[in-house]
């Protein structure tokens, strides 16, 4: 795999902003996704923390529930682009944190709803140029994942839920993260079909599909049990797992 440059990483972000391409299974696990939080999410008011805001979309739809909403976002692209949409939806109780999500200062006991959508928490990895590096061993226990949710666990209140939108690891999953991946103008480096539970572009993006054991290794590593966890099912390539405290 080539060596990724932040220039390309971040044309790459930008066309991806700009695209308006979604494969239909993964378009339709992301309003799945959001039904189900709406109908979770009703009595409010929350406090609520986003790791991956994105271009911070759900501080907009879930503003009536919100007491407050922090975005936690690594790309300032994406920081960007959510500030923009804050300005026009004028949203008076989000803030956005730029950086890695695995150094947040955050407060223990500080969120009822922490959230991790859109498959983000399959983005989350210690980078590397040598692909090998992500066995399935990994990935089964992902110390950059395990540092975050571990903070954001421990930052979550007691009777409080924790939402991660995940991709299944089946065929069908790894042709919609190709499909994304080539319509956004990315050269795709992983081998379709090729037995890894990833998929990774020259570009440097990188997203991980995941088993129930895989999840719940890396829950256990973070101190939360298999009883925690429900599974939603959203579609044939994708679960909302919600993790209770």
């Amino acid at each position: 795999m080539p060596t990724i440059s932040l220039g390309s990483e971040n044309e790459a972000l930008q066309r991806t902003m700009e695209s308006s391409y979604c494969p239909a299974p993964i378009r339709e696990a992301r309003q799945r996704q959001d039904r189900i939080l709406g109908q979770r999410l009703r009595q409010g008011p929350y406090n609520i923390a986003d790791i991956g805001c994105g271009n911070g979309y759900h501080a907009v739809l879930l503003a009536p529930v919100a007491r407050l909403y922090h975005g936690f976002e690594i790309s300032p692209l994406m920081a960007e682009a959510a500030r923009e949409l804050w300005r026009n939806a004028r949203p008076d109780n989000a803030r956005i944190f730029v950086g890695d999500a695995a150094q947040a200062a955050v407060e223990e006991a500080f969120y009822d709803v922490i959230l991790c959508l859109y498959f983000t928490a399959g983005n989350i990895r210690d980078k590397s140029d040598d692909l090998s590096l992500y066995s399935n061993a990994y990935l089964d226990r992902n110390p950059r994942f395990i540092d975050v949710i571990s903070r954001f666990y421990r930052a979550l209140k007691a009777g409080g839920s924790m939402f991660l939108t995940l991709y299944k690891d089946v065929p069908e999953a790894e042709m919609a993260q190709v499909d994304f991946y080539e319509h956004t103008g990315q050269h795709v480096v992983t081998r379709r079909g090729g037995g890894s539970r990833f998929v990774a572009t020259a570009e440097g993006f990188w997203s991980a599909r995941w088993t129930q054991d895989s999840l719940l290794s890396n829950l256990d590593a973070c101190g939360i049990g298999a009883d925690r966890v429900a599974w939603n099912d959203l579609n044939d390539i994708a679960w909302l797992a919600e993790i209770t405290k």
